[in-house]
């Protein structure tokens, strides 16, 4: 998941306000202007309990009303409660955007932050009128209510502003008080616009497979390379160093990680992705004018505090960042988009379609920079910087000085970026530089010459403009098993929530990544005119990661699959995984590939049910020209211990026809101990949203 980092104390201490709950300040009681003790209403508010400071308003209010008696200090709070009542304060959407409230019924509201500090009322979470009051009588109080560390007029800035602008005489009735550490957060960002950060989808990292968006802070007219300085705003699921694959997984999906908003270094998040993770990262500059980003990074400050249920596909790290966003768009909530799961692409679309992000500026990896400057390097001394590499500098201290000094720098400048892309990717905390380097660089330093500039070529397509994450498809399949003398015409629909497979267009995706989640199949027979439930693929990633002279990935898969591929046949369920390599030999060419597999199987149609089967596959992807995809793949398994075996092969192409649907053609021929062969052909059309 996402590296925590605390920022030194400059940075306004404000990691630390998200985790500590400290005593609460002493200070003296609310007082109304021209009272000389506080009312009970106001000791109520100074204690906490801003229910019963309302309720008390309300009732010296009525009382004071019955006595013809208009006492300001009974009455300067109820006043507020009753002109904040009299503009529907409660009901307006901008409010509910502070709140992050949504429907649950056609009247009722429920809030989806889970902090009880967030909210002033007890009944907050549930109900937005309850809050609003509450909220208003918070603000009289000059203490701090535990765990909250600053008064509630202080911590709830954005909520404050917004009031006083509604009920302009709240500021008069208010006491002064001062927030020294709000005005030290404004200072210290200086903000003139916001950035969203989208590091593109990566199978590795399970908890961002699907890339990650954050927002950076930029202040005016900033130069590219100085923002990195910028904080940044991330939002992501605290996670215990000791939490297994499984307990994350089922946590994750139930939503039993809480997840945090915090600031930090945006340098520090452009190396985790960038040069640790290897993923190109893209920048959209969102069209906010200078209110609305006041207003974003106002209700930030207030969301510190805070803290979510983190579900993994619906309120995840994407989800949570347009929440911030709403509050500038409170009549037309980007979040009201999403519901059963939210894909980080798919959000850049939505705010592309509402016109709210400029085009986006591309950052490439470290691993993409590496490959870049090495394609500019003649073989030899790209072989004189691997042997480098290898065997140490003093290996090629002879040969080198042989080339010209422009050469050497070349040489020597893909070693030290070498050098530092490994002691990153072993310590991702590397500070500095290490001996290696040092010797290195003091070497090139003493050429005196300029280094050619690295020229990297940004991928055709943008993340946003590739086919929707959701498909659904409807195929015709034939079948015929010779040995049962068996044959089957089958159509089959199907649909999945996301997000990728090797056969859908390649715009704007990993061509050499496979990330498929909830993909379920329904069938129909037409010599038997019935139905029957054919598939369900839960989970199926698969990394084809071309290794080289330089780098040397290992590719993996796994997949876990319920099918049924006949109306005669019995279910089987498989949880395969896999590790392999794979070879590009040329830049365009086809990737190759073989994989050694494990299979656990329960299939009840077979003697022996339940079976670990051990295997392995090979095979080849293609994309010859563009919309034109191509492959074939040999598999073959046997059943560890026992006699069952089976053999696979299929050829396939797939054609691009539009951004959002593609044609798909694909024949297999199946072998087994069952049966011996069958053979089957597909013709099938995706459409993608």
């Amino acid at each position: 998941m996402t590296v925590r980092f605390s920022p030194p104390l400059p940075v306004l201490g404000l990691v630390s306000l998200l985790f500590q709950g400290l005593l609460m300040f002493e200070a003296t009681y609310a007082q109304q202007p021209g009272s000389a003790t506080p009312v009970n209403w106001q000791i109520a508010s100074n204690k906490g309990d801003y229910d019963q400071a309302v309720a008390l308003a309300l009732n010296a209010d009525k009382n004071a009303t019955a006595k013809n008696n208009s006492s300001q200090d009974n009455s300067s709070l109820a006043s507020l409660i009753a002109a904040a009542s009299a503009k529907n304060l409660a009901t307006d959407p901008q409010w509910r955007a502070f709140l992050h409230y949504k429907p649950t019924s056609r009247s009722r509201w429920l809030s989806q932050v889970d902090s009880p500090q967030f909210f002033m009322s007890d009944n907050g979470k549930r109900s937005p009128k309850a809050e609003l009051n509450a909220t208003l009588a918070a603000f009289y109080s000059t203490k701090a209510k535990p765990p909250l560390r600053l008064t509630a007029y202080c911590r709830f800035v954005a909520r404050r502003y917004w009031l006083a602008e509604q009920l302009p005489e709240l500021a008069d009735l208010l006491p002064e008080q001062d927030c020294p550490e709000f005005d030290q957060y404004v200072r210290y960002l200086d903000a003139d616009v916001l950035t969203l950060i989208f590091p593109s989808a990566h199978p590795n990292s399970p908890s961002s497979a699907f890339g990650h968006t954050l927002l950076r802070v930029d202040k005016k007219d900033q130069r590219p390379e100085s923002r990195l300085l910028n904080m940044s705003i991330n939002f992501a699921a605290e996670i215990p160093p000791d939490v297994s694959g499984a307990a994350y997984a089922i946590r994750g999906l139930g939503g039993g990680f809480p997840g945090r908003f915090t600031l930090l270094p945006y340098h520090l998040k452009l190396r985790e992705y960038g040069q640790i993770e290897n993923r190109d990262t893209w920048e959209y500059e969102l069209s906010l004018d200078k209110p609305k980003v006041d207003l974003v990074l106002r209700h930030t400050y207030e969301m510190l505090i805070s803290e979510f249920d983190y579900y993994f596909f619906s309120e995840n790290c994407s989800y949570h960042l347009l929440s911030l966003l709403d509050v500038a768009y409170p009549d037309e909530p980007l979040t009201d988009n999403f519901g059963l799961w939210t894909i980080p692409v798919d959000t850049i679309r939505l705010l592309k379609e509402r016109r709210l992000v400029s085009e986006p500026r591309f950052v490439p990896s470290a691993i993409r920079t590496l490959r870049a400057r090495r394609s500019q390097l003649p073989d030899t001394d790209a072989a004189l910087t691997l042997k480098g590499l290898e065997q140490g500098l003093p290996a090629i201290d002879q040969s080198l000085r042989k080339l010209p000094k422009e050469r050497q720098a070349g040489v020597l400048d893909l070693l030290s970026d070498y050098e530092r892309y490994n002691r990153l990717k072993t310590d991702n905390s590397a500070q500095g530089n290490n001996e290696t380097e040092r010797a290195i660089l003091s070497l090139r330093s003493k050429l005196g010459v300029k280094s050619d500039p690295t020229v990297i070529k940004r991928p055709e397509a943008t993340p946003e403009s590739g086919h929707g994450t959701a498909s659904v498809a409807l195929e015709y399949q034939y079948k015929e098993d010779k040995y049962k003398e068996d044959k089957a015409n089958i159509i089959e629909l199907s649909f999945r929530p996301a997000y990728h497979d090797f056969r859908d267009p390649s715009k704007g995706y990993d061509d050499k990544a496979v990330i498929e989640l909830g993909l379920i199949g329904v069938a129909y027979d037409l010599e038997e005119e019935e139905a029957f439930f054919s598939s369900f693929t839960a989970l199926r990633i698969e990394s084809i990661a071309p290794r080289g002279a330089f780098f040397k990935p290992i590719s993996w898969k796994t997949e876990v699959k319920f099918e049924r591929p006949a109306i005669d046949q019995r279910h089987q369920f498989t949880i395969n995984a896999g590790a392999g390599v794979a070879y590009q030999p040329l830049s365009k060419g086809p990737v190759f590939f073989a994989f050694g597999e494990s299979d656990l199987v329960d299939a009840p149609r077979l003697e022996q049910r339940r079976q670990l089967r051990l295997g392995a596959s090979a095979g080849a992807h293609w994309e010859p020209v563009k919309r034109l995809r191509m492959g074939f793949e040999l598999d073959h398994s046997r059943q560890l211990g026992g006699k069952f075996f089976e053999s696979e092969a299929e050829i396939w192409v797939a054609f691009a026809l539009a951004n959002q649907w593609s044609l798909n053609v694909n024949a297999a021929s199946l072998k087994d101990a069952d049966r011996s062969s069958a053979i089957s052909a597909t013709v099938g059309i995706r459409a993608y949203f």
